[in-house]
């Protein structure tokens, strides 16, 4: 019988492949022993559950997120409309950069991807749902567009089209991790579901993989080309394999620059795996096939195969003024970490102990493995042959080689390029680093316990994604139109130009601030038509000599709802808290709200009369108190006097009580319940035939301690004197009465009650 080929013995030294890169034969390399078992089909099993798990939880993703809410959503979305329209590829100049800064940045295949699915729709029409907000770069809110309303379903389509085709990109990145860390551990299908759950339940890369970007396919794409040329490495006989492998990187390097910097592993495979083998040149033949036409253009062009220079010159306020140094680069690390686990949108954060529990188990993945290399090396020492421990080298040299020259192209980006420090641009080595923290965290525990962590992985990751959509719930939902009678603690009804309208407010604890305390406020707003405008929201505290002691100026309800997307007829609450500036004095301030242009702070929106005549700029909607020390009654005080609004009158001092001299009326006043309204105190001096002799109508401490500010529990002096009193007074009687004259009662029933009873006054 004929011997077979010593190439293909596997024991011959014709055989170039490393001993402890298996022969992959299939999608789903197994050892032998493992088809007996029934791993491969557990496997993909596992990999089924885990796209599906993957694709429903992006679906929740993407029905939380505004379409344009993501970094550059808008123009990602302007290049796929750039390629419907004109079917060729942008050039780099000011005209296309003026269409959208990615045309001069990106390569084209995800937007050439999408431009095909979108076939047949009106893509175009998409950009009805892109309305821009301008007070973002203003830092005046977080929302970076405004949501259209009823927009009709061929103009959602090709929006969600392209979400659709990037979130297969993250189905790709997934499956690709999955494969890749079994052929590099053949067998441990366990690891290699844990490394795919870190990918697919990341929460910022399910984010990225429901908005439109390019984002979920870098990593896809990458991950697929390192698959293929471990591939390729483990059987490397096989010219096709080198090729599709090569064919692999060319999409990589058609999806993202950055993808370029796979050279460094690929480099390292070669070096490692094949040194002499001539049917390598398949590789970057077939990488050459597949981009080479792009980056031959380039070089034509503009002569760089990546033209970062003109990049920059077309895109001025992009490029740096001076490069980052390794300092200020160092300085931006935390946010880049917290960016690649939590960021959502612009400035959307994860809680922040979920952004700290990920930095600690992060930085915790080194320490195993150091602990991982030092077994190593103690094993090679005992036992130089074993395949296991140079498997376990070769994926960790890989992966640390893949991560640090992805690492590296993104530092040299974040050196020259404005608002980079963004970790969804290191997911090109979202799969390594997924590897190399399960492989750390599995080397921290003892052996017994590895498995068990590992199998913990994906449930836990899932968890954490899960956990997240309420964080995009709270960030980008509507405000609730509210369905019964709008019926505030103080009605305003003040109608702004443009069809805004103030309805009134709410105090839940009073109109008054004690310090270092903050106090809530709730204004109700509507609008009786569409706003085209973006309006920007003022709330001011001046105290009387005009000096600012709290300011907001920002988009209502958070930030999240800018005037663009105000529905007609839907009434809405807005909360804050008012937390005025410390001062040292006690004050009485001026609540004012009104609106302005985001742009002209200066030109306030007027308030219309029902005329539509101008009559203001700005609602004074409460006078607030600024106290330095709360006022407090007596614990057990007995009051002499209840209104039915709550009011207590707890105490009345008179004196002297001696003819022809001045009277003075102490009252001690305290209220059961907050009150909204300003009420006048009316103290009468009555002669026998009850008329009024002398009288004193005003607001408590001369109107420095209006009944609108009083609070539960709040204790209020207010002094009374009258001078020259007619001798033929009698009595003294007070009460309050509102701002239409309308005397309040007593729970009695009276509506005044007498401190000095008839006949006291001629002692």
């Amino acid at each position: 019988m004929k011997k077979p080929p010593a190439q293909l013995s596997g024991h011959d030294g014709g055989d170039r492949r490393p001993p402890f890169l298996s022969r992959a034969g299939g999608l789903f390399a197994a050892e032998e022993g493992d088809h007996a078992s029934g791993e491969p089909r557990r496997a993909q099993t596992a990999l089924w559950l885990l796209s599906l798990v993957f694709l429903g939880l992006v679906g929740g993703y993407a029905a939380l997120t505004p379409p344009f809410e993501a970094p550059d959503a808008g123009a990602h979305y302007s290049y796929i409309v750039h390629l419907r329209q004109t079917r060729s590829l942008p050039s780099i100049d000011e005209e296309h950069a003026a269409i959208s800064h990615q045309l001069v940045q990106q390569p084209p295949l995800y937007y050439g991807l999408a431009a095909l699915a979108s076939a047949g729709t009106p893509v175009e029409r998409g950009m009805d749902l892109l309305r821009p907000n301008p007070q973002y770069l203003k830092g005046l809110t977080f929302r970076a567009t405004a949501t259209v309303h009823e927009a009709p379903w061929e103009a959602r389509l090709p929006v969600w089209i392209a979400r659709l085709v990037s979130a297969l990109g993250g189905v790709l990145a997934l499956c690709a991790t999955f494969l890749l860390a079994r052929t590099l551990f053949p067998g441990e299908t366990i690891l290699a579901f844990a490394a795919a759950s870190i990918v697919a339940f990341n929460p910022r890369f399910l984010f990225s993989a429901a908005t439109i970007t390019n984002d979920a396919w870098a990593a896809g794409t990458a991950t697929l080309a390192m698959w293929l040329l471990v591939r390729a490495a483990a059987a490397p006989e096989r010219t096709w394999g080198w090729w599709w492998a090569g064919c692999a990187l060319g999409v990589a390097a058609l999806t993202k620059y950055s993808n370029l910097a796979l050279g460094l592993p690929a480099l390292f495979i070669l070096l490692t795996a094949l040194r002499r083998n001539g049917r390598a040149m398949a590789l970057p033949a077939g990488a050459f096939t597949v981009a080479g036409f792009w980056y031959a253009r380039n070089l034509w062009l503009y002569h760089q195969p990546v033209p970062l220079a003109p990049m920059l010159a077309a895109l001025p306020d992009l490029a740096r003024p001076q490069p980052l140094s390794f300092e200020q680069m160092l300085a931006q690390l935390p946010l880049v970490q917290q960016s690649f686990w939590g960021e959502f949108g612009y400035g959307v954060l994860s809680p922040p102990h979920i952004l700290q529990t990920m930095q600690i188990v992060t930085l915790m993945a080194p320490v195993g493995l150091l602990i991982c290399a030092l077994r190593l090396t103690l094993r090679h020492r005992s036992q130089p042959s074993s395949d296991c421990a140079g498997r376990t080298t070769f994926a960790l040299a890989l992966s640390l080689l893949w991560t640090v020259g992805i690492l590296l192209s993104f530092f040299n980006w974040m050196r020259l390029v404005n608002f980079t420090a963004q970790g969804r641009l290191l997911y090109p080595a979202i799969a390594p680093i997924a590897l190399l923290l399960a492989l750390g965290w599995r080397a921290l525990l003892p052996a017994r316990l590895r498995r068990p962590m590992l199998a913990m992985i994906p449930v836990l990751f899932l968890l954490l994604a899960i956990s997240q959509l309420s964080v995009l719930a709270d960030a980008y939902r509507l405000p609730q139109p509210i369905q019964e009678p709008v019926e505030p603690d103080r009605p305003v009804h003040a109608r702004f130009e443009h069809g805004i309208e103030l309805l009134g407010a709410d105090f839940p604890e009073g109109a008054t601030i004690n310090a270092a305390e903050a106090l809530p406020l709730t204004l109700y707003w509507t609008t009786h038509r569409p706003i085209e405008e973006f309006f920007t929201l003022f709330i001011h505290l001046t105290d009387e000599h005009g000096e600012m002691l709290y300011q907001f100026d920002g988009v209502p309800v958070a930030g999240k709802h800018p005037t663009p997307q105000w529905i007609p007829g839907a009434p809405f609450r807005d909360s804050y808290w008012l937390r005025p500036r410390p001062t040292t004095t006690e004050a009485l301030a001026t609540l004012t709200v009104g609106f302005y242009p985001y742009d002209d702070p200066g030109r306030r929106l007027a308030i219309l009369d029902p005329d539509g005549q101008p009559i203001d700029d700005v609602v004074r909607l409460a006078r607030m108190r600024v106290n330095l020390v709360a006022p407090t009654c007596p614990v057990h005080a007995t009051p002499q006097a209840r209104w039915q609004n709550g009011i207590q009158l707890l105490d009345v001092e008179t004196a002297p009580l001696i003819a022809d001299e001045a009277l003075t009326v102490r009252l001690l006043w305290t209220t059961d319940r907050i009150v909204h309204a300003d009420y006048t105190v009316f103290v009468q001096a009555l002669n026998a035939h009850r008329q009024v002799v002398a009288q004193i109508d005003r607001w408590p401490q001369e109107g420095a301690y209006p009944t609108s500010t009083w609070r539960p529990g709040d204790c209020v002096e207010d002094i009374y004197r009258f001078e020259n009193l007619p001798s033929t007074w009698e009595r003294i009687i007070l009460g309050m009465y509102d701002a239409q004259v309308q005397r309040l009662l007593l729970e009695e029933g009276m509506d005044f009650i007498e401190v000095l009873p008839g006949g006291e006054g001629r002692r």
